[in-house]
């Protein structure tokens, strides 16, 4: 877990396997023109999350996680986060 409590990615489908998991999204940094970061609470589960998505060993829900991938897409074009 990050030492401030504070998860960042700029990765938009482990974003959305995030959200799809659980982890609150608490907003997007836009302050890089070149990247926008998620950025979560973090949590315990958190790096095995990150770790199954990397490996190709992650097990879910897959209408779960196109639906947050189409929400976390929506959020970069929009002002709600």
């Amino acid at each position: 877990m990050g030492t401030d409590g504070i998860y960042r990615t700029s990765d938009l489908y482990i974003a959305a396997w995030l959200l799809s998991n659980g982890l609150e999204l608490k907003g997007i940094d836009r302050s890089n023109k070149q990247r926008n970061d998620f950025i979560f609470t973090d949590s315990p589960d958190r790096p095995d999350l990150v770790r199954q998505f990397m490996c190709g060993s992650a097990t879910g829900n897959v209408v779960d996680l196109i639906f947050y991938l189409k929400r976390v897409k929506r959020l970069l074009y929009s002002s709600e986060v």
